[in-house]
């Protein structure tokens, strides 16, 4: 024979800093969870739909940033010169060999050192 709801639901109604904290927890661990889901969609999102499917930036090997990336000017023609890059009306090819200088300046309102990138 089992426990009868009535006793359960009593039982609640006994306990209440037990059984508010433990729906706070519950809810907490559910809320942080959508948080977390909907951070990650956005961000995938935003990604998704500032990038363009013919826009491409080429790093070094090995490399996980722009910033801690090098392409030689010798490298950078080579890939200039692949097929796959586009042909303006004009007839040169669409490819921009853009550097990337990180300077160190004091943050607004105190003075730890930021990367600025320019």
């Amino acid at each position: 024979m089992g426990i009868p709801f009535s006793y359960s639901f009593r039982n609640l109604l006994t306990r209440r800093l037990t059984t508010v904290l433990t729906v706070s927890g519950m809810a907490l661990v559910v809320f942080v969870f959508a948080a977390i889901l909907m951070l990650a969609e956005g961000l995938q999102q935003t990604l998704v739909e500032s990038g363009s499917w013919d826009n491409v930036l080429v790093i070094r090997k090995g490399a996980e940033t722009d910033v801690q990336s090098g392409v030689e000017r010798a490298q950078a023609a080579i890939v200039e010169t692949q097929p796959e890059v586009a042909v303006g009306v004009d007839g040169r090819r669409l490819l921009a060999k853009e550097m990337v200088v990180l300077i160190n300046l004091p943050k607004r309102g105190s003075n730890k050192p930021s990367h600025v990138v320019i």
